[in-house]
C-alpha cells in the first residue's frame, strides 16, 4: 500500500499551494539567491582537493541542479516534486565532503550543476523553501533517471542503508518503455571488473546468483574471479553505468558473447524522474508524486527542520521568510491503471485482475481467500493481508516481476504477481498456482535469511505434500531457484526443494526450525 504524504505547511508563493496549476513566472537567478534566506550550498569538484568551492545560494542551486538532472520539458508538476528532491537531498547531505572543504561535488556522486533555465527557476520558485523529512530532519533520499516499471528497495542497491519510504514499489506509468541491449565479451567484462579490483585472469561465466524484491538483479556471479560474486549496482558501475543502464536486466550467453536485455537507467532508488513527468502528465500534483515515490514523509518548510546548513554571510540581503499557505491534502494511492478491484467481500485479500479477463477478481479473491485459512490453520499462523495480481501477458508479468516466463508466481512480502492463467493452466492449474504463492507469503517471515529451498520447499510440502526422495538429495543452490537457466532447471529446482523439506520434517520438530 502506498501511504499518504502528510504535509505540515507547503511553502511557496504566497496564496499558492504545489501543484495547483497557478503559472509561477520567471524569475532571475539573483531572485532566488535572495529567496534563500542566507543559506548557501558549497560546492567543489573532487579532483580538485576544495580548490575554487563556491558558496551558491540553496534555491539557485536547486534550479541549477534541476536544470542538469530533470527531464527536459517536464510538466510543471513533476519539475516541483524534483525540485523538493533536490532541495531534501542537498540539506541531508550537507557536509559529504566536509574533508576536501565543501558540502557537495559538482558530479553524479552527489548533484550534477548547470546554468538554470527558465523552467528550472520557476519549479525552484514554486517550492521555495519545502523539504521532505524524517524524524525532524531532511530524509535520506535518492531519485534516478527511469525505474523501467518497479522502483528499486534502498537496501539491495546500498546493504548498509534501511529505510521505510525507500522501498520497492510498482510504477505503472511504463507500459511502453522500450527494452535496451548491451552485448560484451567475458574479456571485456573481465577486464572492466579489474579496473574495479577484482582478480583473476580468466572468467568462465556470468549468471545472476539471486534478484531483488523488485526483480532486478541482486548478485552477480563470476566464477573464475575473486571475488567470485558481486552486488549487481557494483557491476553495473564497474562495467559503465552509460552502458549498463540498470541492474534490470536478463543475460543471454552464447560463446564467449553475454548479452544483456533490460529496462530503466540508473539505481531506480526512490522517485523516478521519466515516471514523475508521465504521472504529471496524467494529472497528478508535485505532493501527490511525492507521496508515490517517498511513502510517509513529511512536507515542511526549511525553517522548521534541523539541518546541517548553517546560513553563511553572501552579497544578498535576507528577505522575509514566504508565508504558509493551507496544507495540500494527503495524496491517494493510484491503483494501476489495466486492474480491475475486487469485491470486498474477503478483508484481508485485494485481488486484481486484467480488464476483460475470464477469472474475475471475485473468484481470485475467493481462492486467495480459502487458500489463507486452510493454509494458515496447518502452519497455526494468523492469515495476513495479502494483495495478489493476475496479469494478461507474460510480457506484462516480466516486466513487473523481472521473472522468466517459466516462474508461476512471484511473491514478495504480502504481495503475489501471477502469471497468466492461460499459462498457468498449461502447468499445475490456477488453483494449485495460487495456493503454493500463499502459502510462500505465510512461511517467508519465519524463514527470513534462510536458504531458498526451505521457503520454496515449505511451500510445496503444506500445499502439495511430502515428496520422498533419495536421503543423498542434494538440496538446490538459492541461484537454482532464483536465477534458473530453463524451465526444465526450474521444475527440477523446486522438486528438490519439496523433496529435502519432506526429509527435514520427518526428522520431527517445529517446521519454523527447518533450515
Amino acid at each position: 500500500m502506498v501511504l499518504g504524504l502528510v504535509v505540515v505547511a507547503a511553502v511557496g508563493r504566497p496564496g499558492e499551494t504545489v501543484g495547483a496549476g497557478q503559472a509561477v513566472p520567471d524569475v532571475p537567478d539573483v531572485e532566488l539567491a535572495r529567496a534563500s534566506r542566507g543559506v548557501t550550498v558549497r560546492i567543489g569538484s573532487p579532483n580538485r582537493g576544495g580548490r575554487d568551492a563556491l558558496d551558491i545560494p540553496l534555491e539557485l542551486y536547486v534550479a541549477q541542479v534541476l536544470s542538469a538532472e530533470g527531464e527536459p520539458n517536464a510538466p510543471e508538476a513533476s519539475a516541483q516534486a524534483l525540485a523538493i528532491a533536490i532541495r531534501t537531498y542537498a540539506l541531508f547531505n550537507a557536509g559529504r565532503h566536509q574533508r576536501e572543504g565543501f558540502d557537495l561535488c559538482d558530479t553524479t556522486h552527489c548533484q550534477v550543476l548547470r546554468a538554470s533555465s527558465a523552467a528550472s527557476r520557476r519549479a525552484a520558485q514554486a517550492t521555495l523553501g519545502q523539504v521532505l523529512t524524517y524524524q525532524g530532519g531532511p530524509a535520506d533520499l535518492y531519485y534516478s533517471a527511469s525505474c523501467g516499471g518497479h522502483t528499486e528497495r534502498v537496501s539491495d542497491v546500498w546493504p548498509k542503508v534501511a529505510l521505510p519510504y525507500l522501498d520497492a514499489v510498482e510504477d505503472d506509468v511504463h507500459g511502453d518503455d522500450p527494452y535496451w541491449t548491451l552485448e560484451k565479451s567475458l574479456e571485456d567484462i573481465r577486464a572492466a571488473l579489474a579496473r574495479a579490483g577484482v582478480r583473476g585472469s580468466r572468467l568462465e561465466d556470468v549468471v545472476v546468483e539471486s534478484r531483488t524484491a523488485s526483480g532486478r538483479a541482486g548478485r552477480i556471479g563470476l566464477p573464475g574471479l575473486e571475488p567470485a560474486s558481486m552486488n549487481s549496482n557494483d557491476f553495473r558501475l564497474a562495467l559503465g553505468s552509460t552502458e549498463l543502464r540498470s541492474t534490470a536486466f536478463t543475460m543471454t550467453r552464447s560463446g564467449d558473447r553475454v548479452t544483456f536485455t533490460g529496462r530503466g537507467y540508473g539505481h531506480g532508488v526512490g522517485m523516478c524522474v521519466i515516471g514523475a513527468g508521465r504521472r504529471a502528465a496524467r494529472g497528478e500534483s508535485a505532493a501527490q508524486i511525492l507521496s508515490r515515490y517517498y511513502p510517509g514523509l513529511r512536507l515542511e518548510d526549511v525553517s522548521r527542520v534541523r539541518t546541517g546548513v548553517a546560513p553563511r554571510e553572501t552579497t544578498f540581503p535576507s528577505v522575509s521568510p514566504v508565508l504558509p499557505v493551507p496544507p495540500v491534502l494527503p495524496a491517494q494511492p493510484v491503483p494501476p491503471v489495466p486492474l480491475a478491484p475486487a469485491s470486498p467481500k474477503a478483508a484481508f485479500v485485494r485481488a486484481l485482475v486484467p480488464a476483460g479477463s475470464r477469472t474475475t477478481a471475485a473468484d481470485l479473491e475467493r481462492l486467495t481467500g480459502e487458500a489463507g485459512a486452510r493454509i494458515a490453520q496447518r502452519l497455526g499462523v494468523a492469515v495476513p493481508a495479502l494483495t495478489i495480481r493476475l496479469y494478461g501477458s507474460i510480457d506484462a508479468y516480466r516486466r513487473a516481476t523481472g521473472q522468466p516466463w517459466w516462474v508461476s508466481a512471484t511473491v514478495r512480502d504480502r504481495e503475489i504477481d501471477l502469471a497468466p492463467s492461460a499459462m498457468l493452466e498449461q502447468r499445475d492449474g490456477l488453483e494449485r498456482a495460487v495456493a503454493r504463492a500463499v502459502a510462500e507469503a505465510l512461511v517467508a517471515p519465519a524463514f527470513e535469511g534462510r536458504h531458498a529451498w526451505v521457503r520454496v520447499g515449505a511451500a510445496r510440502y503444506f500445499t502439495d505434500g511430502g515428496r520422498q526422495a533419495d536421503s543423498r538429495i542434494r538440496c538446490p543452490a538459492d541461484a537454482d531457484l532464483t536465477a534458473a537457466v530453463s524451465a526444465a532447471a526450474q521444475r527440477e529446482a523446486e522438486s528438490r526443494a519439496q523433496a529435502c523439506f519432506t526429509q527435514a520434517m520427518e526428522r520431527g520438530g517445529d517446521w519454523r526450525e527447518i533450515r
